[in-house]
């Protein structure tokens, strides 16, 4: 199988979305498939930005699409010309009409069996519909890991006016029906589409999930036993105003108020002053710290040091994100705390799999209780029976790439 992928963030910048491509053209290259991969520089925060193991054998199958700056009149220049062969403005034009223009020849080149575009943000599908369009019997593969631009919920939500509202609402329909097939990581996210654009329900759609790293390369990082007589817990990622810890700290408190102070828990990340000044509001500075950043094969070693890992959810109503940290805390084997909606992804997959705790990130109280039983659970050294071994069966590299090829053949 031959397959071309447009992805806005990929290797070798190591970084959330990129990470998640990248670890399924690793296990699709791995399972004897080929996959030619157009991007961009990210200029955002990440890990990394060399190419090194495991990544290093994707480099040549990589073609990452750069121009000159330019001098004002250039830019401009080059925006209109951009802008005219696209048909719009459309977010960074400059980079896509030349994302589009390579993927064309390669298209008409190569005997491809399907075209993937990939999120981080809708560029790529635009490009991928421009495509479509040129090459009408190509196989397009639409992947939606996010809300699409108009569509992303409080406390998400982008302000547009009525009449931007509607021009994003139809310029999202036309890339929905134009591509063979849209998947999403998560049936919640599929729903959340669903509500928006009702036609879904009788378009071809799949379910994919985020995927883990291959077995061979997971199985070279040292896999630690913690050793704190605390129940340690580590959360994976920046905290922000949006994942607001607050409710978190106030469980954290009332705990240490009743005499509880049988816990830590690290935040492995960027650490602004938002989530500083709660530490400090609540008098938790021995009982949360700040560790800093890891690249990404650090940080799935320092989560092996800990009792249970943590995914701090924002307060939507329904939780219809599926953080790509989850894929790496459940290929840790290590309890998950879902600090979470009560309807949503996590909410389902550890109700239905095990394999952690959920707690309502609404409820200071529902939190505590959840500190509570992990507590004691660590000192009666019973957390294991909170593992699951069925969690990382969805997300298994085997499984993805399985429901990828199965796709792929019956759309073609």
């Amino acid at each position: 199988m031959k397959l071309l992928m447009i992805a806005t963030g990929y290797l070798p910048y190591t970084f959330s979305e990129n990470l998640c491509n990248g670890k399924l053209v690793l296990a699709l290259e791995r399972a004897g498939h080929h996959v030619d991969v157009i991007s961009r520089v990210d200029e955002g925060p990440t890990y990394g930005s060399d190419w090194h193991e495991p990544w290093t054998k994707l480099k040549d199958s990589t073609t990452l699409i750069t121009y000159p700056t330019g001098n004002r009149i250039q830019r401009i220049a080059d925006v209109a010309y951009s802008g005219l062969r696209m048909g719009g403005a459309v977010p960074g034009v400059r980079w896509a009409r030349r994302a589009y223009e390579t993927a064309l020849r390669m298209l008409r080149n190569g005997d491809y069996d399907a075209l993937l575009t990939r999120s981080p943000n809708d560029t790529a599908h635009l490009i991928g519909h421009k495509l479509k369009r040129r090459i009408p019997g190509i196989t397009w593969i639409a992947n939606w890991n996010d809300p699409a631009d108009p569509i992303w919920p409080e406390p998400y939500t982008h302000r547009y006016s009525p009449a931007q509202q509607r021009r994003h609402m139809e310029a999202t329909r036309r890339l929905l029906h134009a591509a063979d097939v849209n998947t999403f990581p998560s049936e919640s996210l599929y729903r959340h589409f669903a509500a928006h654009f009702p036609e879904l329900e009788s378009m071809p759609t799949r379910v994919i999930p985020h995927i883990g790293l291959i077995d061979d390369v997971y199985s070279g990082i040292h896999h630690a036993t913690p050793a704190s007589k605390r129940l340690t817990l580590l959360h994976s990622g920046n905290l922000s105003q949006e994942r607001n810890p607050e409710n978190t700290f106030k469980a954290m408190r009332a705990l240490l108020d009743a005499g509880e102070n049988g816990f830590e828990m690290h935040i492995m990340g960027h650490v602004n002053d938002f989530t500083n000044e709660l530490i400090e509001k609540y008098g938790l500075a021995d009982h949360v710290r700040c560790i800093g950043s890891f690249d990404y094969f650090g940080a799935l070693k320092r989560m092996h040091d800990y009792d249970v890992l943590v995914l701090l959810e924002a307060m939507l109503d329904n939780g219809i994100f599926f953080a790509s940290k989850f894929t790496d805390y459940a290929q840790t084997g290590r309890p998950i705390l879902a600090i979470s909606p009560a309807k949503g992804f996590a909410a389902d997959m550890i109700s239905a799999n095990g394999g952690g705790i959920l707690a309502d990130n609404t409820s200071p109280e529902s939190i505590a209780d959840a500190l509570g039983r992990l507590i004691a659970l660590k000192r009666e050294n019973r957390l294991s029976t909170l593992g699951s071994s069925t969690i990382y069966e969805h997300f298994s590299p085997a499984t993805v790439v399985d429901l990828y090829t199965q796709l792929i053949s019956t759309s073609n």
